[in-house]
């Protein structure tokens, strides 16, 4: 070991000592926070309890405390420390308090409904996680077979069973709430109403349909754009010479707007400035490169026509009523419920 790497240790042993005094300190902060003068029992949800530990689990208090010290000691002490942090605490602990108590009281609806998640749709639901977790973390069957038992498990079908154990009552949730919104509809007249009274959404800037070939060198865009002026397709000359993405397909990159996101301004406003079945008279320079663009095809502003945009407008309008109709079926449960809370 060289004489830089010991001072470096020795630096690292000292800070450690240095800050251990305070951490004790923080972290005697953080318990005390979490703990003190807190009953066992947090809420009684029509006399099924919700336990403290379960809230302190589900709302992460603690963790969330030791996170804040670690990227910012001076803002969490005065979390833990004055009276106004405490008051910040517990207005978050009985946020996460209210949320368990809606979820509970879900629970409990969907299970006297008598809802169940059959074999089937948790194959498939567990089908769709794993498949997930292969894609998030590019691995094969095996891999993730060996990952699942590096985190503890004997087998995937002990993961399984863990994985519905924990997350059950959500799954339960979303049954109810499809059952609760199943018979939400919009008709075609509220779909009319609300095309005839937000107008702006559905108007239109003028759009031109681009296609452009990309080059590296701008001397052999020259060299080709003088083969288009001299009657060479377009189109072929694109799948023959562009280094772009679009090459397959003749260059084609669909209609945009002088306002269209995703595009280099300087591209986008030279294939504005042209006609229909007009080239740029010289290579566009961006930073991907040099471009020829040409435009096929162009649609004047205007407005959207009602049957064009109808669905589009049905499912947001549907989507608003069953958020409202689901809320307004959890505002019932919670006015006949009995709730007791001890906090």
């Amino acid at each position: 070991m060289n004489l830089k790497k010991n001072i470096l240790i020795i630096a690292a042993v000292i800070l450690v000592v240095l800050s251990m005094p305070v951490m004790a300190q923080d972290m005697e902060d953080v318990n005390e926070a979490v703990s003190e003068e807190t009953p066992e029992v947090a809420a009684y949800v029509n006399g099924e309890e919700i336990s403290m530990q379960e809230l302190e689990q589900f709302a992460g208090v603690r963790n969330i405390l030791m996170q804040i010290l670690q990227s910012n000691q001076e803002f969490g002490s005065v979390l833990l420390q004055t009276e106004a942090g405490q008051n910040v605490v517990e207005e978050f602990r009985q946020l996460k308090l209210e949320q368990l108590i809606t979820n509970e009281l879900l629970v409990q609806e969907a299970r006297d409904r008598g809802l169940e998640v059959s074999n089937e749709e948790m194959n498939n639901i567990f089908d769709q996680q794993v498949n997930a977790l292969k894609q998030q973390n590019n691995l094969n069957d095996e891999q993730l077979e060996q990952a699942i038992q590096q985190q503890g498990f004997e087998s995937m079908q002990q993961y399984k069973d863990m994985f519905f154990e924990n997350n059950m009552n959500g799954f339960l949730v979303n049954k109810l709430r499809e059952e609760v919104v199943n018979e939400v509809s919009v008709s075609d007249e509220e779909a009319r109403e609300y095309y005839d009274n937000n107008q702006q959404q559905f108007e239109t800037s003028e759009q031109k349909k681009v296609s452009h070939i990309l080059f590296d060198d701008q001397a052999k865009a020259e060299e080709v754009l003088a083969e288009i002026n001299n009657g060479a397709d377009f189109a072929e000359m694109a799948r023959e010479h562009s280094t772009g993405p679009t090459a397959e397909n003749g260059g084609d990159l669909g209609f945009i707007t002088a306002n269209e996101q995703g595009l280099d301004r300087t591209f986008r406003d030279a294939a504005m400035e042209l006609e229909v079945g007009e080239v740029t008279s010289e290579p566009v320079e961006t930073q991907f490169g040099f471009h020829l663009i040409k435009v096929t095809d162009s649609r004047e502003a205007g407005m959207r026509e009602f049957e064009e945009v109808k669905s589009q407008i049905k499912s947001q309008l549907r989507s608003q009523k069953q958020n409202q109709a689901f809320q307004e079926f959890v505002e019932g449960l919670r006015e006949e419920a009995e709730i007791d809370i001890r906090l």
